[in-house]
């Protein structure tokens, strides 16, 4: 008798969306509340057999084989309105096809039985890319050395581009008829690039000797890439009696295991008049590799409850993410960084360079909702809330970088319908997200350059949005 049960899940693990959502916990759909997707749920929501997020539910699964297959279709559009100035928004667009991921099913048989599972998992987390500029001719400069209106050039670029690999080993079985538990270990694989520039240079309204104007110009660069492998553990327990189903699972924190970082940074100021007898000029420079990183994530607490109806069922959910304190992702080493400070000397601050995370608690909830349209078709609505942890509060200081481009709430809503047959199951449905916040802090404002912010403009809160929609097709194959 085969006790394999080979299993292809794209939907399952791999919908990370590729607009930003770096600081989300809840934006794949394999999740607590993924209701659509077959095993994204913490208590029987009697699916197809494919059931991994909780492990407790793994006891459950009697097929003998099945293979799934499936792709995901999805646009997404992320804009940041005033993204460094009023006219002047950051958008990132982006067409993508989720690909596939593998994962398997052994039930063992015998005086013990009990179900294993395995995953390698793929997620896309983040695509994040946008540039802007400004060409205009406007009052930057003091007057007393650059009367009237200078030419200005402000350039600015930012990339983020986060993917996460992972593979998951999972364990399920029954403790009495109405009680199983279920155990999994996850290794995963997390890197991420992360890139932004900005130039400003104004012509100042003089000739030199040669007949061409002076420059002041501010040029700042920060690019750093780093991947961190990490383990976690995740126990869950699920109690199945009659038309009332109860899942709860807790997930450890990460354990780092390997990491690896660099860090590029290049700041150069020149020709700037903090006042007309006052010039700076400024160079810090610095390159670093084989930096060691930390990445973290919260001790979390799922729990979900299933009701059987007599048209359908109705399934409620919540997790719950614990506060990371502050912490550095990567610390550089104190090598030289600001060049040619008074005589020749260098110097090193480590704190401009360092790569820091923070996070609030956060709990998220989802309402699911199967109606039994025909003996052998079932439709799925459902919605979740999906809050950034992100919260600047949480820092004790502005020095060092930030590497996030999410800062709002999303909200993800689905519908879809599957066609069983006793041999197969055929799956499709609508993802739908939208996200806002009106509190989207500029990086850089190209309206109001001056010598006294360093011709970064003065910073303010921008609104922001967030949309993706997608398609999903799964097929679902029992032997």
């Amino acid at each position: 008798m085969k006790k394999l049960c080979l299993t292809l899940i794209c939907f399952g693990f791999c919908f990370y969306y590729a607009a930003a959502q770096d600081t989300h916990y809840w934006a794949q759909e394999y999740n607590p509340a993924g209701f659509l997707t077959p095993g994204a749920a913490v208590a029987l929501t009697r699916d197809s057999g494919v059931l991994y997020f909780n492990p407790a539910l793994l006891a459950f699964n009697t097929k003998n084989s099945a293979s799934i297959s499936g792709s995901v279709y999805q646009f997404n559009s992320a804009k940041i309105k005033n993204g460094v100035g009023t006219g002047y928004p950051l958008k990132s667009t982006n067409v993508s096809i989720i690909p596939v991921v593998a994962s398997g099913v052994i039930a063992v048989k015998g005086g013990k039985k009990f179900t294993i599972g395995y995953a390698i998992i793929h997620n896309p987390v983040v695509d994040f890319h946008s540039t802007q500029q400004r060409d205009d001719k406007f009052n930057v400069l003091n007057d007393d050395y650059s009367p009237g209106n200078e030419e200005f050039i402000g350039q600015y670029s930012i990339q983020n581009t986060v993917t996460e690999t992972a593979g998951l080993l999972s364990g399920g079985f029954k403790v009495s008829s109405r009680l199983s538990l279920g155990f999994s270990a996850q290794t995963q694989l997390r890197s991420q690039h992360y890139a932004q520039n900005y130039s400003a240079r104004a012509f100042v309204n003089t000739t030199t000797g040669n007949g061409l104007p002076p420059i002041v110009n501010d040029q700042e660069e920060f690019q750093v890439s780093h991947y961190n492998v990490g383990l976690n553990f995740r126990a869950g327990l699920a109690y199945d009696f009659l038309r009332h189903h109860l899942g709860l699972t807790i997930t450890s924190p990460l354990v780092n295991l390997k990491s690896n970082g660099e860090i590029l940074s290049d700041d150069i100021v020149t020709d700037l008049r903090l006042s007309p007898t006052d010039t700076i000029n400024l160079l810090a420079s610095s390159r670093q590799t084989k930096l060691k990183e930390t990445w973290k994530m919260p001790l979390s607490i799922a729990g979900g409850y299933a009701y059987d109806t007599n048209w359908g069922q109705i399934y409620v959910s919540a997790e719950y993410f614990s506060h990371i304190s502050e912490y550095n992702i990567i610390t550089p080493r104190n090598d030289y960084f600001i060049r040619g400070d008074g005589g020749g000397s260098q110097s090193f601050t480590s704190s401009l360079l360092k790569v820091k995370d923070a996070r609030k608690a956060v709990t998220n909830f989802g309402l699911g909702v199967s109606f039994i349209l025909t003996p052998e078709v079932t439709g799925y609505v459902s919605g979740r809330t999906d809050f950034s942890y992100a919260d600047k509060n949480l820092f004790a200081d502005d020095d060092g970088h930030t590497v996030n481009t999410a800062y709002y709430n999303n909200y993800h809503g689905q519908i879809g319908a599957n066609l069983k047959r006793r041999k197969f199951n055929l799956r499709m449905g609508l993802l739908l997200t939208y996200g806002h916040t009106s509190q989207y802090m500029q990086a850089y404002n190209f309206n109001t350059p001056h010598e006294s912010n360093f011709l970064n403009g003065e910073t303010v809160n921008s609104p922001a949005t967030n949309f993706v929609v997608g398609l999903m097709f799964a097929y679902i194959h029992n032997l």
